[in-house]
C-alpha cells in the first residue's frame, strides 16, 4: 500500500470519536474480577492464559497518554482532538509492539483487531444484534412464535449447538455472573447519570454476547458448504423481515456469515507504522 493510502487509512481508523474506547477496552485483561470471563470474550488465547504480561504494559500506556495529552486539555477542540488522536495512536502502537515482543506479533494484531471488532465498529455491533435476533428465532420450538420462519433443513443438525450460543437464558446467566463480581461505579454520579454497574461491566457483557453470536455464525459457515450457506442466508433474510423489516439490512447480507472474524482484515499498527504522522 502506498504512503498516501496509508495516511488515508490512518485518518479513517484513528480520527473518529470512538477511539476513546481503546484504553477502556484494553484494560479488561488487567482487571482481576474480569479474569474468570476472559475465555468468553474472544481474546487471543495467549493473552487469556498470560494476562499478567499485559498489565504492566497497559499501566505504562495509560500513564504516558495522560501525561502527554495534558498539555492539550484546555485548547480548542479543533486543535485538541487531532493532537489527542495522534498521541493515542502512538501510545497504543507502542503498547502493541511491546506485547508483540512478549507474546508475538500475531497475538498483538489479534488483540488490536479484538478491540476494533467489539468496541469500535458500529456496523459489527448492529449486525451481531440482528443475527442474534434471527438465530434465536430459528432456535425456538416450532410454532412457538408468531413471527417464526421455519429454518432450512440444512441448519437443523447444528441448531442445538447454535441455541446454546445465542439463547436468551445463556446471555442472562453470563450477565448475572459478571454483575455478581463486578465492582460498583468508581464515583458517585448525579441522579440522572447514575449507573448501577461500572462501565467495564458493560464492555465485558457486550464482548461476551457478541463473541457467542460470532461463534454461532462461524459454526454455520464452517459446517455448511456455499450452497447450504445460501439457503441459510435466504432464511435469515426472511426471518429478519418477519421480526422487523429494519433488521434485514443490519444483517449485512452474508458478510458476517463466515469463519473469519469481523475486522480481521483491518490494517494493524504494524502496517501503519511507516506512515509519517
Amino acid at each position: 500500500m502506498e504512503k498516501q493510502q496509508l495516511e488515508q487509512e490512518y485518518h479513517r481508523l484513528w480520527r473518529s470519536p470512538d477511539q476513546r474506547y481503546w484504553l477502556r477496552a484494553m484494560s479488561l485483561p488487567t482487571l482481576s474480577w474480569v479474569r474468570p470471563f476472559l475465555p468468553l470474550l474472544g481474546l487471543p488465547t495467549a493473552l487469556v492464559e498470560q494476562p499478567d504480561i499485559w498489565t504492566p504494559i497497559y499501566e505504562q500506556t495509560t500513564l504516558e497518554y495522560r501525561h502527554r495529552s495534558e498539555e492539550f486539555r484546555n485548547l480548542d477542540i479543533e486543535v485538541r482532538d487531532p493532537a489527542e488522536a495522534q498521541i493515542l495512536h502512538q501510545v497504543i502502537s507502542k503498547a502493541l509492539f511491546k506485547l508483540a515482543e512478549q507474546l508475538g506479533q500475531e497475538v498483538a494484531v489479534e488483540f488490536e483487531h479484538w478491540v476494533r471488532r467489539h468496541f469500535l465498529c458500529h456496523e459489527v455491533e448492529l449486525a451481531m444484534n440482528a443475527w442474534n435476533y434471527v438465530l434465536r428465532a430459528g432456535c425456538a420450538p416450532p410454532n412457538s412464535r408468531y413471527d417464526q420462519v421455519p429454518p432450512p433443513d440444512v441448519l437443523l443438525p447444528i441448531l442445538s449447538e447454535i441455541k446454546d450460543l445465542v439463547s436468551l437464558q445463556h446471555r442472562i446467566e453470563i450477565n448475572e455472573a459478571i454483575e455478581k463480581v463486578a465492582p460498583p461505579p468508581p464515583y458517585e454520579q448525579i441522579p440522572y447519570e447514575r449507573m448501577e454497574k461500572c462501565y467495564e461491566t458493560l464492555l465485558v457483557q457486550k464482548a461476551a454476547e457478541q463473541t457467542s453470536t460470532m461463534k454461532a455464525l462461524q459454526t454455520i459457515a464452517g459446517r455448511l458448504n456455499p450452497s447450504e450457506q445460501s439457503q441459510v442466508m435466504a432464511w435469515a433474510t426472511a426471518q429478519a423481515e418477519a421480526i422487523r423489516p429494519a433488521i434485514k439490512a443490519k444483517l449485512q447480507g452474508s458478510k458476517y456469515l463466515q469463519v473469519k472474524l469481523p475486522c480481521s482484515d483491518v490494517l494493524s499498527v504494524f502496517e501503519l507504522r511507516i506512515c509519517e504522522l
